[in-house]
């Protein structure tokens, strides 16, 4: 690729890049890789493993309604049709980094994200494409990860609340890192009104400070974005400090911070890489259950694009 993915970065941008929410243009939405057609062929061919299939609740305080299905043996373009007249979500997990066509795509991206922002140095980047329902919302929740969107089809509302207390507390990034629990957070929805509220159309870029919480709901149209996460030193030492604390936490102590600053926070980092090779040594806990076993098969001549199965 020779044309740059995103194309009004500026001054002001490089300066609030991952500091604070920065909003921007990208041409993603122009390029062929990202039709209706190439889609449905990236749906034919993704790994099942790498793919996730979701419906929700309307309810933005519901998050036990999210639960997953199956599209059996539909084909790309008969579940991106499913998705369009239902109430779905798709993730393609890792699509954008594996994929031979979109891999270029994405590398171009990171390349020019580190020409733009001096110091952003990523060590792992990751890229999914999310084709979803004109109904379809995201939970409120909180990622472990850096995390930034591109938006390339339909109109989608974007909420970005502040990383502190109440919005996520520590105790609850603690419980997510040590996979006791899913990166979903409580949620006031009085929450609202000190959040960022963006609305994306095809062409929109936004990113958010580590930590983060958002949600999303789609307001128009067959939607699809791109979302990356992105590994950096800043992120690890945030989340061994988060991580060290929760171990600490469980031997009986009450940490006094989680500043990511200072010899001490080294220290904790220390403490939790040395407690994940315990565990990996001796057997330690699993991710926490999915948020639901898998309940329905994508149905195109049902409602909301589904049929749910009989319970076991």
């Amino acid at each position: 690729m020779t044309d740059p993915v995103l194309i009004d970065w500026n001054e002001d941008k490089r300066k609030d890049f991952r500091a604070g929410v920065v909003t921007a243009r990208h041409r993603l939405h122009m390029d062929p890789a990202f039709s209706e057609l190439a889609l449905a062929a990236l749906l034919n061919r993704h790994p099942k493993a790498l793919t996730d299939i979701c419906t929700m609740g309307d309810d933005p305080t519901d998050r036990e309604s999210w639960r997953a299905g199956e599209g059996g043996d539909l084909k790309g373009r008969e579940l991106i049709e499913a998705v369009r007249a239902g109430k779905l979500w798709i993730n393609l997990r890792q699509a954008m980094d594996t994929d031979a066509i979109y891999k270029p795509i994405f590398e171009a991206l990171i390349a020019q994200l580190k020409r733009l922002n001096p110091g952003f140095k990523p060590l792992r980047a990751y890229g999914g494409i999310l084709i979803s329902s004109p109904r379809a919302q995201v939970f409120y929740h909180s990622d472990v990860s850096e995390t930034l969107l591109l938006h390339v089809k339909g109109k989608k509302r974007f909420r970005i609340y502040p990383p502190r207390a109440p919005f996520v507390d520590e105790q609850s990034m603690e419980a997510i890192l040590h996979k006791t629990q899913t990166e979903d957070v409580p949620f006031d929805p009085s929450w609202d009104a000190q959040a960022a509220q963006i609305d994306l159309d095809p062409g929109a870029f936004v990113s958010w400070p580590l930590h983060s919480p958002h949600r999303v709901e789609n307001l128009e149209g067959l939607n699809v974005s791109i979302t990356v996460e992105m590994v950096t030193p800043q992120s690890t030492l945030q989340n061994g400090v988060y991580h060290a604390n929760g171990v600490l936490r469980q031997a009986g102590w009450t940490p006094r911070t989680a500043s990511s600053r200072g010899v001490q926070a080294y220290a904790k980092l220390g403490l939790s890489k040395a407690f994940k090779a315990y565990q990996s040594a001796f057997g330690g806990q699993t991710r926490p259950a999915p948020k639901s076993d898998t309940t329905f098969d994508v149905d195109l001549a049902r409602k909301d694009g589904l049929t749910d199965r009989a319970p076991a």
